[in-house]
């Protein structure tokens, strides 16, 4: 199974899943991290990310677990799915006010960094220091 074919099965689980929570996925796509051999970035729009989110990324993370069990059920082989909730961008693109995100990991800021990189007019710093340090996206001057 190539990559593509492996991104569909990913992007199909992803919603799947997502839709058995009540989650209403408006638009998505998965495509490989770049660098980062054998990851996925499942980029999807929803209608109430902070429910998806929730408590410093606590749910998103509990999401991305179980969403790669399913995965490795499917595919038989484990892939690191990453879920991005693209909604926090569009919110500064729209407000033009910076949105701080929540805590995250070093890893976790780094793909959101790379991702959010991709988007045009917005740019991201890290702020804040140790377990407190965030993303702030806001508009790039």
């Amino acid at each position: 199974m190539d990559n593509k074919e492996r991104n569909q099965v990913i992007l199909e689980s992803a919603c799947e899943l997502l839709g058995q929570m009540n989650f209403e996925v408006d638009d998505a796509f998965a495509e490989d991290v770049e660098g980062e051999d054998g990851q996925v970035l499942v980029s999807i729009t929803v209608e109430n990310p902070a429910n998806l989110i929730g408590l410093r990324g606590r749910n998103l993370a509990s999401i991305q677990l179980i969403l790669g069990l399913l995965v490795k059920n499917k595919l038989g082989e484990w892939v690191r799915v990453l879920l991005d909730v693209k909604n926090l961008a569009q919110k500064v693109l729209d407000t033009q006010q910076p949105v701080a995100m929540a805590i995250m990991s070093s890893y976790e800021r780094r793909i959101c960094h790379l991702v959010l990189q991709e988007i045009e007019g917005i740019e991201s710093e890290s702020e804040g220091e140790g377990e407190e340090r965030h993303i702030v996206i806001k508009i790039k001057e």
